[in-house]
């Protein structure tokens, strides 16, 4: 294969024929739903099981590892089990550290060779398929190991950890969807930031009717009720994948495996290669709020149970019903910058996210501040907009990219979220370990200064557009180029206006 084969292997993507085919898709697709469904029910699925998981490893190594006996590992109170209970966590947080490490070092890899993959070929679909097959495999391996136990810690932890990071873990799912709403929106005609704010107001909902349902269901019917229940939903996840989601543009020429050596290194080359205007900058800057984003979720998963439960001494029911409620505020605040600071008052995705990163920062510091259980309720509503950042910036990076680009580009975010989770999730472990008896709050305070840090990078990017106007330099973030345009051959394009003047000089450029 030619150096730059796997290159030129994007130009044969071939929209226009499948636009062709069907002449209708976008008035199809303005009004219907394409991927709601299948995130919903995966991202269900995760928080339906997360608690039970975390009760599966502690009575693993608490039975197994320990040679407890099981009447004190389940009895929930007394001197026996609170000993009993800091063990299993000291044996499961031991195994936790290289588990981490290395299912992050394997999705990190299947990130970087599938994505760029998927701009080669034009399919999306595989690697959507992907993380769910990886998420079914895992939960059953959990349900065979109830069924049979006698598998110790360290054996539990990797049949988790291992299915899950072949299939590229939830990050791939993300990158893999933001890449399919991009390409239909390309294709339709289609509002990238409304488009994906919908999905992300979908996952809030997910997300509060796991959070509710999985402790509960867990002290009433135990495993046996829960992981069959998020096994079935990500199968129904899967089987909807499968059978409802079509790929916009297909080049059925591609001759690019996925396990190509360099696929990796032209993604990253396409991440930092020049572009017209400030898109490289705004691209860059965009980046460096997704990974603090990823800290503040790694942050949030691994300690704010432990935090909560110390601080205002909650057990899981509560930590389970607040995170329910403070997921629902943030579906309002979702609602509330779509359809009011945005389609209302017409504001900016760069505001709307220095805005939601001012929100975050007032929210860190009240609950820093907080000492009664009424007062932390009260703190979401303050925060109540904090999620804005999420919800724009995947549309300001896609605005600066071309349709080809989309899976190199996503992925590599990706790759480099889950590298940023292998060492901030030591880093705040270790912070909190050294500072909960003293100072609890003190993980909390890395969160502010990266929130401000993410507002800096919001108005820099405001300022570039500003600047772009200015000096007549093309900003692609008012309008999406239909993908049947892109790829007409240079005698057949309309007259572009110097708007488009960026956008062939881009496809010039992917090209070479």
């Amino acid at each position: 294969m030619g150096e730059g084969s796997d290159i030129n292997e994007v130009q044969r993507l071939r929209p226009s024929q499948v636009l062709a085919e069907k002449p209708n898709i976008s008035d199809k697709r303005k009004c219907r739903l394409f991927l709601e469904p299948a995130l919903v029910g995966a991202m269900m699925a995760i928080n339906l099981g997360q608690t039970s998981l975390q009760n599966f490893y502690l009575r693993t190594a608490c039975t197994i590892d320990l040679n407890k006996d099981i009447s004190i590992c389940d009895r929930g109170v007394g001197e026996d089990f609170r000993a009993a209970e800091a063990e299993s966590q000291i044996v499961v947080a031991s195994i936790n550290v290289s588990r981490s490490f290395i299912g992050s070092l394997i999705s990190t890899a299947v990130l970087l060779f599938v994505g760029p993959w998927s701009d080669c070929s034009g399919r999306r679909k595989p690697l959507l398929i992907m993380p769910l097959v990886g998420m079914s495999v895992m939960t059953t391996g959990v349900l065979l190991m109830l069924i049979f136990p006698g598998a110790n810690t360290t054996q539990v932890l990797y049949m988790v950890q291992i299915p899950i990071s072949l299939g590229g873990n939830f990050g791939l799912l993300l990158a893999a969807a933001f890449s399919h709403i991009g390409d239909v929106c390309h294709a339709t005609g289609r509002d990238v930031t409304r488009t994906m704010g919908t999905h992300r107001a979908a996952i809030q909902i997910a997300h509060v009717l796991g959070a509710v349902g999985g402790p509960l269901l867990y002290r009433h019917l135990g495993f046996y009720g829960v992981f069959p229940l998020v096994l079935l939903l990500q199968l129904s996840s899967l089987i909807y994948v499968i059978w409802f989601v079509k790929d916009v543009n297909v080049n059925k020429e591609n001759t690019v495996s996925a396990f190509h050596w360099r696929l990796p290194i032209n993604a990253v080359k396409c991440l930092f290669r020049k572009r017209d205007g400030y898109k490289r900058t705004v691209i860059l800057l965009m980046l460096v709020v997704a990974l603090a984003d990823r800290m503040f979720l790694s942050a949030e998963v691994l300690l704010a149970y432990m935090y909560y439960r110390y601080k205002f001494h909650w057990d899981d029911v509560m930590f389970g019903s607040f995170l329910a409620y403070r997921n629902i505020i943030s579906f309002i605040g979702t609602l509330l910058i779509l359809m009011v600071l945005q389609r209302r008052f017409k504001l900016s995705d760069e505001v709307v996210g220095a805005l939601s990163c001012f929100s975050y920062v007032l929210a860190q510091s009240g609950l820093v501040l907080a000492t009664t259980t009424l007062f932390v309720f009260f703190i979401p509503l303050i925060g109540i907009i904090s999620q804005g950042s999420q919800v724009v910036q995947r549309p300001l990076l896609n605005k600066q990219i071309l349709p080809t680009e989309q899976g190199k580009i996503y992925s590599v975010l990706g790759a480099l979220e889950s590298a940023t989770q292998t060492f901030s999730s030591p880093l705040y472990s270790l912070l909190y370990s050294k500072t909960v008896n003293k100072y609890p709050d003190a993980w909390l305070i890395p969160g502010i200064f990266l929130a401000l840090l993410q507002i800096l990078a919001y108005l820099k990017t405001r300022r570039l557009g500003q600047k772009a106007i200015e000096t007549n330099v093309e900003v692609p973030v008012k309008r999406n180029i239909p993908l049947e345009i892109l790829h007409k051959p240079e005698s057949e394009k309309p007259m572009l206006s110097t708007t488009d003047d960026g956008i062939q000089k881009d496809l010039r450029e992917n090209k070479t």
